[in-house]
């Protein structure tokens, strides 16, 4: 075997990191608080999302109470501002970035051909947090990381120069109330 076949070793908790990751089904459901940018001198917006990642299904809100997304993954369907729109099928990446650490497979971290970044295979264990660190696809210079909570199971954050996506008040998801006709 050559040196370029063997199989570099990483961590555990790289390894822990990357399994919940691929686990974006078993997410729970929670509620957060979101704060997103989009762009390197954007500012940082602020909402509250709903999600059930299991369910493929999530409600977003400015954090001044205006809807901004509603996407329910089981019928394809999405509820924003505009009226009620049909998603084909096959789409990806349909999540609005707010929501995208809720299907870490949205996010663009994971080296493919359309990602903006890719893992380095090092991780920083921290208390319940692990944070992977991520280079540019195209320029190693340029750098970012994503975190994730081994206790909550999920990504928290992702913070790279031109995207910045963090939940925090993470709790368990309220269910959505059904008004009862009187």
């Amino acid at each position: 075997m050559e040196p370029q076949d063997t199989v570099r070793h990483v961590s555990e908790p790289f390894v822990r990191a990357i399994t919940l990751l691929m686990s974006g089904p078993l997410i729970p459901s929670c509620r957060a608080q979101v704060a997103l940018r989009l762009g390197a001198d954007a500012p940082v917006e602020h909402f509250v999302l709903d999600v059930s990642p299991r369910d493929l299904v999530y409600t977003l809100h400015r954090a001044d109470g205006g809807l901004v997304d509603d996407y329910d993954g089981f019928t394809h369907t999405r509820r924003s501002e505009s009226p009620v729109q049909d998603i084909p099928r096959n789409s990806f990446n349909v999540e609005h970035f707010a929501a995208r650490l809720s299907f870490p497979l949205s996010l663009p971290v994971w080296g493919r051909s359309f990602d903006s970044y890719r893992f380095t295979g090092a991780a920083l264990a921290d208390g319940d947090r692990i944070e992977l660190p991520l280079v540019h696809t195209k320029d190693d210079r340029v750098t970012g990381s994503l975190t994730v909570s081994d206790d909550l199971r999920m990504a928290v954050k992702l913070d790279t120069p031109t995207l910045l996506i963090e939940y925090t008040e993470i709790a368990a998801a309220r269910r959505a109330r059904v008004k009862v006709p009187d």
